[in-house]
């Protein structure tokens, strides 16, 4: 009687699981369903739609200053494209990345997953590769497509940085690209710890739009129209690491010296939220019943 195991008779067989197997498979999931084209092509369309309006707005304001009561702009390009992008972007991936993870476990589909590949941490690594490559296609298209556009329309208009090799523009688009792939895959932990669409979604919700909001309201409260002190500081302070806010300045063209992290430093504290979903995500998928 054979004492090997089923994925060693597997491997015997020659149908042993590989990890590039594993992408492989997630990525043929996720890109046989024809809805997964059309939310990504019109990601895409609609990124680049914002962009241009944002654009051309711009383009009216500073060929009219005195008509809106504008001086000096100093504009960048790169920031009103990823600004544009991160919108409605953002929003997709968002849910794009949440039901990527929960959609299987309430189709039931997951059984079957884990059981052709039972070391489960290779399957959310592959599931984490196919939504961070379609993350980095999807945005850097709208991004480039976004600023080329924009660069034919603002060219020649006086008030308006159009460079894109400069330190500041590659900071900001290469910084907005991995804060749009990082914020992917922190909701896909939310997804795997929560395992409900609905639920993760909601979760989803709180931390990007409500959490800002309640944290704007109460250090307006507490803070008032005064320079921040003490332990009013220390509140102003706080708020900067929730994720969204500590993601947001690496696309900042000008840094207030005084803020408590600068582009890199909320970068990394992005970093950190994410990490930290993962390590959640991964140990209760070890230790869950499928």
């Amino acid at each position: 009687m054979s004492t090997m195991t089923e994925p060693e008779q597997q491997q015997q067989q020659g149908y042993a699981y590989s990890f590039p197997r594993v992408v492989r498979s997630e990525w043929i999931k996720m890109v046989t369903l024809r809805s997964t084209w059309w939310l990504l092509i019109v990601t895409v369309v609609v990124n680049i739609g914002f962009a241009a309006i944002m654009v051309f707005a711009e383009k009216w304001v500073l060929n009219n200053p005195d008509t809106v009561g504008v001086a000096d702009q100093n504009l960048m390009l790169t920031v009103s494209v990823v600004s544009a992008c991160g919108v409605f972007g953002q929003l997709t991936f968002v849910i794009l990345s949440i039901l990527i993870i929960t959609n299987e476990f309430s189709s039931g589909m997951s059984r079957s997953t884990f059981a052709v590949v039972p070391r489960r941490s290779a399957v959310l690594v592959a599931k984490m590769v196919v939504i961070s490559a379609w993350c980095v296609i999807v945005f850097g298209v709208s991004v480039i497509v976004s600023w080329i556009l924009g660069y034919m329309a603002l060219q020649g208009t006086p008030g308006i940085d159009l460079s894109l090799t400069s330190g500041t523009s590659v900071r900001i688009i290469g910084g907005f690209i991995i804060e749009m792939v990082l914020m992917a895959l922190f909701f896909f932990a939310l997804g795997v710890i929560i395992r409900s669409s609905a639920g993760a979604i909601g979760a989803a919700v709180g931390v990007i739009w409500i959490l800002p909001i309640l944290a704007s309201l109460v250090t307006n409260i507490v803070v008032g129209a005064s320079e921040p002190t003490g332990w009013r500081k220390t509140l102003v302070d706080v708020t900067a690491f929730l994720p969204t806010r500590a993601g947001s300045v690496i696309t900042n063209a000008r840094i207030d010296p005084s803020a408590v992290l600068g582009p890199w430093q909320g970068l990394g504290v992005l970093c950190g939220w994410a990490v930290i979903a993962l390590v959640i995500a991964f140990l209760l998928t070890s230790n869950r019943d499928v």
